[in-house]
């Protein structure tokens, strides 16, 4: 893969990009950051995927620098609240962005994050359900303890491609977390591609930006 380095802009502070300009995209993705990262580190994780003509990248900022929410993403949802809510909102915008109006539809877009980011980007995809196609979760899981009746509430998710990632020597997101979320995700109608990577701490490690790049390059299809 090919180095694709481009300088940042800046649309009202809230909003970072890089890669094709706006009204040029063939696709877009949202990079959401996880627990004490930068944006900056979002546009690094871009150019790590390589040269992937016509996308254009989206990097929302944090309302508090470096958190989308103040607690765990395995305590109860009402204890990271309203911090949840308002990421979720600070994502859509981001989303909204990407659709440029409608010129971009659902399935050209896809959000990716990377473990605090990861798991706003399922809550997004569980409270905007259609809104974009694609959702890569590098070690994300779903918001709330283990064993919560997601699916008591949560709607159907048909036709949203996810890859989920994790690792069984994660501190952060425990393995059983992460086949948790497949396996509910799965029952609501998600098409789900999981890989527990075995002794990986808590990084994107080059097997997952292949993984990852794999599955950008079916999504510009």
């Amino acid at each position: 893969m090919g180095s694709h380095v481009v300088s940042p802009r800046v649309r009202e502070a809230r909003v970072r990009e890089v890669g094709a300009a706006r009204g040029a995209a063939k696709f877009a993705g949202v990079l959401l950051h996880g627990r004490g990262k930068t944006p900056e580190e979002k546009i690094d994780l871009a150019a790590r995927f390589g040269d992937i003509p016509g996308i254009r990248w989206l990097v929302p900022v944090a309302e508090t620098p470096g958190s989308w929410y103040p607690g765990r993403f395995w305590d109860p949802r009402e204890a990271n609240e309203p911090f949840l809510t308002e990421a979720v909102e600070r994502c859509h915008e981001a989303v909204e962005e990407a659709r440029e109006g409608g010129r971009l539809r659902p399935d050209q877009i896809v959000i990716v994050g990377f473990s605090q980011g990861a798991c706003l980007a399922i809550e997004y995809a569980l409270r905007h359900p259609g809104r974009v196609g694609s959702v890569i979760s590098y070690t994300g899981a779903l918001m709330g303890p283990p064993g919560s009746e997601w699916k008591a509430w949560a709607p159907r998710l048909d036709g949203l491609r996810l890859l989920l990632t994790g690792s069984d020597a994660d501190d952060w997101v425990p393995e059983e977390s992460t086949r948790e979320t497949a396996r509910v995700l799965t029952e609501l109608g998600a098409d789900v591609q999981c890989h527990v990577y075995h002794g990986r701490p808590h990084i994107v490690s080059e097997e997952e930006i292949v993984e990852g790049r794999e599955f950008l390059d079916a999504t510009s299809r």
